[in-house]
């Protein structure tokens, strides 16, 4: 029989992230390993952004143990910031990352750089790419399937470590085959690996802080749940409908104004049918709060 194919719906967050750890561990030990004993620059640079991964990993895994737990009295609304937390932690993390490899590389720059002695720097950094790259693709899937922004940007750290490489890849091509006249392109690579760093960073940190200060929806998603609510038999119209992100998950409250002739049971079963139909129509949004008014226009 066919042995069965492996997609993202088949992998949870927490088994995609214990994957990536390992990938992470045995990338990051070998590229630092090379680059101290070859004396390559990039090759380092590379394996100190697969320890960042790993540390990512890690804050990923902490994140899914306990963003994920139900409301209790401390709590009342669950433990999903978690995960937004987590996700601002990576940025943060992926900043100063950028910062110490950009610094030390435009120093080595005013020096002159170490000739590259070896393959296996350039092979490890080849390696890595079809490696981070299949990584981030499943890792995204992943993410965006459960809608953990945590899960997601851990999937930008495999992207970025997949990009970088790329650029340590040619600066220690340049320095091994164009002459030690060429061994500048080395810790150039490195300021390349930063600034892919920088932006990734930057996109990651305000992502997070929009979820942090309850930064609504776009307004694509905004206008269809409002079409929904219109659309829900018994509803005439709806006033001060708000919604915020939390934790890659919705939550929202609108008021419908109703025949104020109705029962208070028929009222309920309103504002019952308006929060299914989201529900249904919008998997995202996990919490919605009906209030019933009377329309006195």
């Amino acid at each position: 029989m066919p042995a069965k194919r492996t997609n993202s719906h088949d992998v949870t967050p927490r088994g995609i992230t214990w994957l990536g750890l390992v990938l992470n561990l045995v990338l990051a030990g070998g590229k630092i390993t090379a680059g101290v004993l070859f004396g390559s620059q990039a090759i380092l640079a590379d394996g100190v952004h697969s320890l960042t991964d790993l540390a990512s990993d890690i804050a990923v895994l902490i994140g899914l143990r306990y963003g994920d737990r139900p409301a209790d009295p401390e709590h009342p609304y669950g433990h999903r910031r978690m995960h937004t937390l987590v996700a601002m932690f990576i940025g943060l993390g992926l900043l100063a990352l950028a910062w110490e490899i950009g610094y030390r590389a435009v120093m080595t720059l005013h020096e002159s750089p170490r000739p590259i002695v070896g393959p296996w720097p350039l092979a490890l950094a080849l390696i890595t790419i079809p490696v981070k790259e299949a990584l981030y693709q499943l890792t995204a899937a992943v993410g965006r399937r459960t809608d953990n922004p945590a899960v997601v940007a851990n999937a930008w750290h495999h992207r970025t470590d997949a990009l970088s490489s790329i650029a340590a890849a040619g600066g220690i091509a340049g320095a091994m085959f164009l002459g030690e006249s060429w061994a500048i392109l080395d810790p150039l690579a490195a300021v390349v690996i930063a600034a892919f760093l920088v932006m990734a960073s930057a996109k990651l940190i305000w992502s997070s802080a929009g979820e942090l200060t309850d930064r609504a929806p776009g307004e694509k998603k905004m206008s269809r749940i409002a079409n929904l609510v219109l659309q829900t038999p018994g509803v005439r119209a709806y006033h001060a409908i708000r919604a915020r992100k939390l934790g890659g998950k919705v939550d929202m409250d609108v008021h419908v104004m109703v025949d104020p002739n109705l029962t208070v049971r028929e009222g309920h079963d309103i504002a019952a049918d308006v929060r299914r139909r989201i529900r249904a129509a919008e998997p995202t949004v996990q919490q919605v709060i009906v209030h019933v008014e009377p329309d006195e226009r």
